[in-house]
């Protein structure tokens, strides 16, 4: 009985899927290209929670990459949607921007 709770257990790791999908370039020494995927648990509203956490992923990156330690700014977001339809709701945001 054990090992058939531990197989469901591993069963539902399995499709849990992680909504930080993010992706970072350095374009220049001062210059960034950052992106976040969106989806129906992470919207594309620039006003939400969901934005909220993808500024802390960007803020998140440009520490990890040793840039912008004295701030940033974004020149350019921009939602890029992947899926069509009534419920095409996924897709990248992209953020461009530079150093300070």
């Amino acid at each position: 009985m054990r090992a058939l709770a531990l197989l469901c257990l591993v069963l539902l790791a399995g499709c849990a899927t992680s909504t930080r999908v993010e992706g970072f370039t350095a374009t220049g020494p001062a210059a960034f290209l950052y992106s976040a995927h969106t989806s129906t648990v992470m919207t594309a509203n620039d006003d939400g929670e969901a934005e909220r956490l993808r500024r802390e992923w960007l803020a998140d990156a440009l520490q990890a990459h040793g840039m912008c330690g004295g701030g940033y700014v974004v020149d350019i977001r921009r939602n890029v949607v992947a899926a069509y339809g009534p419920f095409g709701n996924e897709g990248d945001i992209l953020y461009r921007g530079h150093c300070l």
